[in-house]
């Protein structure tokens, strides 16, 4: 009887799903679509000057208590978490895709903060704040500890962590620290950064232990689009209302520009939560 030569099982490519891949490319269109628009033309800059114009005098600069959550020691704390969680769980993996999610997005909005222009095409002063790095850190944070996290609890983190993100951005505009711009390219970089370690993960590894049963999927998905949805319908009735007096977007100030903006801020990081969670299947 011949010897039966037992060969070895064909190896397995794996590849990055598309979606990830789509992610990353419509993050970096996004980011700088929102750069040219508002930083590098003249109605863009004279929209958002009329924002910071509405900030009260008084409170112009000042902080909150969601932003004075944003620090150095803040960050140190989210990695140390995240880290402890992954290797409880015997995720050493998570651990490093969390990592890599946080300190990549904070890197990258100094990075570009630092270096990219904004010319003097209005009266305002203010220097360059493209993007916001306090958005960023409460984004990407959020974010990675939903990585970090099993699947039992990254429903309740995702969703109370995008409705802190949230905070964080609405402040930002009241007190007059960012325009909005700035939050819409935090979350930019933020989804980018979240599809490349998801990338990476899906070509080296896939746990099923991290995906959410359908039921939890949903009802996270549900709740955050209707915050998004509740969030933005109020940021556009009342900014209408705002510039109703004088029927100029590049000119209007006052409470209802500004808490219209404020809306706005904090309905694109709910939407950057909902996308993020809609899109990743082991959330």
């Amino acid at each position: 009887m011949p010897a039966t030569t037992l060969s070895a099982p064909p190896t397995v490519r794996r590849q990055a799903p598309t979606r990830w891949i789509l992610t990353s490319v419509v993050s970096v269109v996004a980011f700088f679509g929102v750069y040219v628009v508002a930083v590098l033309t003249r109605p863009g800059q004279q929209i958002e000057d009329s924002v910071l114009r509405s900030v009260d005098g008084r409170t112009l600069l000042r902080s909150g208590s969601a932003l004075d959550a944003i620090s150095i020691p803040a960050i140190l704390v989210v990695v140390a978490v995240v880290v402890v969680i992954a290797f409880v769980r015997r995720r050493p993996g998570a651990a490093v895709q969390s990592g890599v999610l946080i300190m990549g997005a904070i890197a990258t909005a100094q990075v570009v903060k630092a270096v990219a222009p904004r010319p003097e095409l209005t009266s305002s002063t203010l220097s360059n704040s493209f993007p916001s790095g306090h958005v960023t850190i409460a984004v990407a944070g959020i974010l990675a500890l939903a990585t970090a996290f099993g699947r039992h609890l990254k429903p309740l983190v995702i969703v109370l962590g995008t409705a802190f993100a949230a905070v964080v951005a609405e402040q930002t505009v009241a007190y007059g620290w960012h325009r909005v711009s700035d939050v819409c390219g935090a979350c930019a970089v933020s989804m980018l950064w979240l599809a490349l370690v998801r990338s990476g993960a899906a070509v080296w590894s896939n746990d099923p232990r991290d995906t959410v049963g359908r039921r939890a999927h949903a009802f996270t998905s549900g709740l955050l689009g209707l915050a998004m949805v509740a969030s933005l319908c109020a940021a556009g009735a009342i900014f209408s209302i705002g510039i109703g007096a004088d029927m100029s977007i590049t000119m209007s100030t006052g409470p209802g520009v500004l808490v219209g903006a404020r809306l706005l801020s904090a309905g694109v990081v709910i939407a950057t939560g909902w996308v993020a969670w809609k899109l990743d299947r082991s959330f």
